[in-house]
């Protein structure tokens, strides 16, 4: 049996340090375990419930939420922005969190961070957790 996993890295910036982290981790997968990377959520609209009633979900949101039901774990892999979730990895959840059938239901999550900063992102890991 092959464990397949979900990364979704909070950080957009293709330099970052939490991109470096998350394209390092396949080959350090054990045998029996896939880590593929999430479809984008850089194009997402900031979720706003009037385009959600009027417009529905947005294909890409869609997407990234099949991608995540289809997965039998996920990896958020996310610098902190101000003490916090970066803001379009929140949207992205914000969209997700609005689909009927729950993505990420009995879906184990696991979270991380790299970061120069003394704190290690543990704000960010605090916040997603009460999410």
């Amino acid at each position: 049996m092959t464990i397949n996993t979900l990364m979704i890295c909070g950080s957009l910036r293709k330099g970052s340090f939490n991109r470096a982290l998350m394209n390092a981790l396949p080959p350090l997968a054990p045998a029996g375990m896939t880590l593929g990377e999430a479809p984008p959520f850089r194009g997402f609209p900031l979720y706003d419930a009037d385009l959600q009633t009027s417009s529905g979900f947005p294909a890409d949101v869609v997407a990234l939420a099949d991608a995540i039901r289809t997965a039998d774990g996920v990896i958020i892999i996310s610098p902190e922005y101000n003490y916090t979730i970066p803001g379009a990895l929140k949207n992205a959840l914000d969209w997700v969190s609005r689909l009927s059938d729950q993505p990420f239901k009995n879906k184990p999550v696991a979270i991380q961070s790299a970061t120069g900063g003394p704190l290690g992102g543990a704000r960010m890991q605090y916040h997603m957790r009460m999410a």
